[in-house]
């Protein structure tokens, strides 16, 4: 006599799911081509140091690019642990992955798009080849949210 232990139906996980699944990749992915390509401008290509040269040499003052770097480098990290954590809840089918999701998403707004918005003398102090990586993440992440339909997991 055997029994079988496992329902495969309960296993399998929904097209929302999946999505999701897909979706978070994909934003984490684009977190750490973001903080990659931060960080190989840091080391080698020196377009933000460029970029605040330009900015500022013609009004006389100098822009120190480390600050930027760190912002940089602290707002990936961070997105790359919270892609891990929303990601490992959702393929756990955790009842509270969506919640943890929206306050993730709405958590990173800010941190996100300060890069694109902040200015001075008429021009971003952060370049938009920088800035471009998180938002698009961020624009993953809530595909994958409306991705998942507005069921609560089991």
């Amino acid at each position: 006599m055997t029994q079988q232990t496992l329902d495969r139906g309960a296993a399998t996980p929904s097209t929302g799911t999946r999505r999701t699944v897909v979706a978070y990749g994909l934003g984490a992915l684009a977190t750490a081509a973001g903080l990659g390509y931060a960080l190989a401008d840091h080391l080698a290509l020196g377009g933000l140091d460029r970029h605040l040269h330009a900015l500022y040499d013609p009004v006389g003052k100098y822009g120190e690019a480390a600050p930027l770097y760190g912002y940089l480098y602290v707002v990936g990290a961070l997105g790359l642990l919270c892609w891990w954590a929303n990601l490992r809840l959702v393929r756990r089918g955790s009842g509270t992955a969506r919640r943890w999701g929206w306050v993730t998403l709405a958590a990173a707004v800010l941190p996100v798009l300060v890069p694109l918005v902040l200015r001075e003398y008429g021009r971003p102090v952060i370049p938009l080849s920088l800035a471009v990586g998180y938002p698009t993440a961020w624009l993953c992440g809530l595909a994958g949210l409306l991705a998942g339909g507005s069921r609560k997991a089991a």
